[in-house]
């Protein structure tokens, strides 16, 4: 199953009209080479259990021979009529489900991201492999045919002329070598920290990958296909369906509109109205809105390097002053503590220095390390030691750090794409209280408005504040009291505000929602200005903070999120980039679906299909379920074994951590 026209949703189908799920581009090299071939894992697994099991059938009586029979025939009935295993060979719907891709580890700051790497076997890249593979079949043909003694001199003269033209710099074998060159990932960049990986290795057939970063076969995911048998399908669920343009084929899209509506999409969300109305903000339900959200950075995954560099935390202490509390790093930033039980009040704020690639260059040359470092070296490991912890504002970065806005940057994609600014942000913190009174405040800053959450320690009530609560603050009993440690989650997204207590949604006493006309979304703009410690403004390149009132505590396990952010993209440019406008409007009738891509950069979906913009209730095949198997997880030590084109790599075990229902 794809994933997207880029995602084919079913092994025997493309799940998106430029990737689809054709052995070409699927994720598991196993599958034949035909897009339409059959490669449900139900049905393959009991043609595997019976190869495996009957090895006689005559031996095991008639009474084995009818159970195997009747087995194998219920799977092809529960595959018919019930569930459907596919295989995600793409990455429009990244990073809910993964396509064929590549797991790193970043080699400074020690953050695991994905890249996504289908290309190296899609239909083009097939193709390539085979013409090439032709050609250094001709060539060793025509190398004996030169080194025969049995062959005229005039046979042996035009071999070694049509040998010379093969073997040419620019000759058929080095142009078809460098185009499957082009079909791989030559880098990626981490996420946390901005270094750039070299995934590479230069050789003498070219470059190839490094084999320490193997390509891994998309998710396994199970469909329920009686899902939509007897109740509608709801929006924000991820959906099998059969492409419009090509009903032979299964995509899957996160399904974003439903019959009878007009969808928008303007300032990155999704907007819905009826029957002319303004269009509303499409608001997601609390499982799938932290699924969806993305990390920006994780403080326990700082970089020594840049610490080493004097790059500047993300987090820093606001106040500017001598005098009164000041939060303390004393662990390179991975977390932070103050004590102001004795009263005052002291922030600890949120900007986005994420170093370029020209930075690390940069830093790389200022300590004497030459070029930037390949993927496995300990960039500015080596250089002079770290010094002993010191008060944040006292370190003097060595280079001129700017911070930057939240974008929509996805390490998936390995090709660069128009960067969008992202407003809706979510704060996860795990708060260690040390005293039995006191408050802490986590704020989050949108296009120049400030979203906050008070959270009294002595009574574990929280309060929230900022624009469409002028009238009435929103209050919640929690369970934060006193002494003890909790994971906090505030969330600002759809227009709204999200509380989690340890992975529960607090209760409000009034709606925690307010609402944005479509045309003051589509005109946001972020409110840049000059952060400054000590300064109350909210801008957006300080977007988020933490404030500890006449209290002592700990934060630790830091993360800034994001939510997604969907592009206006109604058409594709001739060298292959999105044309977008500031709204797109999709007017929907009756039993008509809109669906999108979670990977907005990477998807073509209903924005940007040729003929209409809908699926047809007719056409959906069922709801994704789980991710029942993605790719074994392998040691760095495991030993690599060639099998034809494919690798396996021993010893491996089941990745039991990406098994989960799909939300």
């Amino acid at each position: 199953m794809a994933a997207d026209p880029k995602q084919s949703a079913d092994p025997k189908q493309s799940a998106d009209p430029k990737q689809s799920a054709d052995p070409k581009q699927s994720a598991d090299p196993k599958q034949s080479a035909d897009s339409k071939q059959s490669l449900g894992s139900a049905g393959r697994a009991a043609a595997t259990r019976t190869r495996d099991v009957v090895v006689s059938p005559l031996a095991f009586g008639r009474e084995t021979i009818e159970s195997i029979v009747v087995a194998f025939t219920l799977a092809l009935l529960f595959r018919a009529f019930e569930a459907e295993a596919f295989v995600i060979p793409t990455g429009s719907m990244a990073p809910a489900l993964m396509g064929r891709h590549k797991d790193l580890e970043c080699a400074s700051c020690g953050r695991d991201y994905r890249v996504g790497c289908s290309a190296e076997e899609d239909d083009q890249s097939q193709a390539f492999r085979a013409e090439l593979a032709r050609l250094e079949a001709e060539v060793t043909e025509k190398r004996a045919v030169v080194a025969s003694t049995a062959a005229s001199a005039a046979e042996r003269e035009k071999a070694r002329r049509r040998l010379e033209s093969l073997e040419a710099p620019h000759g058929q074998l080095q142009q078809y070598r460098t185009r499957l060159a082009g079909k791989l990932v030559a880098a990626s960049r981490c996420p946390n920290c901005g270094l750039v990986m070299q995934l590479l290795d230069d050789t003498p057939q070219g470059p190839q990958y490094d084999s320490r970063y193997p390509s891994f076969n998309g998710d396994r995911i199970l469909v329920n296909k009686f899902a939509y048998d007897f109740t509608a399908p709801r929006r924000w669920d991820v959906v099998v369906f059969r492409y419009p343009e090509d009903a032979k084929t299964n995509y899957i899209k996160r399904l974003i509109g439903l019959p009878g509506e007009t969808v928008s999409i303007a300032g990155g969300d999704i907007w819905t109205s009826r029957d002319g109305a303004e269009p509303t903000i499409a608001r997601k339900p609390t499982s799938t809105m932290t699924a969806m959200l993305q990390c920006i950075h994780d403080t326990r995954h700082e970089s020594e390097a840049l610490r080493r560099a004097g790059w500047p935390l993300r987090w820093s202490d606001w106040n500017p002053g001598e005098e009164g509390p000041h939060w303390s790093a004393s662990d390179d930033g991975r977390s932070y503590q103050i004590d102001a039980s004795g009263g005052g009040r002291a922030g600890l704020r949120y900007q986005h220095f994420m170093p370029t690639p020209d930075d690390w260059d940069s830093m790389e040359t200022a300590a004497g390390g030459g070029d930037r470092p390949a993927a496995d070296a300990q960039p500015l490991l080596d250089a002079q030691p770290l010094l002993d912890a010191q008060p944040l504002l006292d370190a003097q970065p060595l280079l001129d750090a700017q911070p930057l806005l939240i974008e929509d940057f996805q390490p998936y994609n390995a090709l660069a794409t128009r960067p969008h600014w992202v407003g809706d942000l979510a704060v996860e913190v795990r708060i260690e209280s040390r005293s039995d009174s006191g408050s802490v405040v986590i704020d989050l800053v949108e296009a120049g408005e400030r979203h906050a959450c008070r959270i009294d320690l002595a009574s574990g009530e929280a309060t929230l504040s900022g624009p469409g609560f002028e009238a009435a603050s929103p209050r919640a009993t929690t369970a934060i009291r006193g002494r003890g440690a909790w994971k906090v989650l505030l969330a600002n997204v759809d227009d709204e505000l999200t509380l989690l207590v340890n992975g529960r949604r607090m209760a409000f006493d009034r709606p925690t929602t307010w609402e944005t006309p479509i045309g003051v979304a589509e005109a946001a703009r972020p409110q840049r200005g000059e952060p400054q410690p000590g300064s109350n403004a909210a801008l957006d390149l300080s977007p988020a903070g933490i404030m500890a009132e006449g209290a002592n505590v700990r934060l630790a396990e830091i993360r800034l999120l994001r939510d997604i952010y969907y592009i206006g993209a109604h058409d594709i440019s001739a060298v292959g980039g999105m044309i977008e406008r500031q709204r797109l409007d999709f007017p929907l009738e009756q039993d008509q679906f809109f669906v999108l891509g979670d990977n907005s950069a990477a998807s073509k979906d209903s924005r940007l299909w040729l003929e209409g913009h809908h699926v047809d209730r007719n056409l959906l095949v069922g709801k994704a379920l789980v991710i029942f198997w993605p790719h074994a997880v392998t040691p760095s030590w495991a030993i690599p074994l060639r099998l034809g084109r494919a690798e396996l790599r021993l010893p491996s075990w089941p990745n039991f951590g990406r098994m989960r229902f799909v939300r």
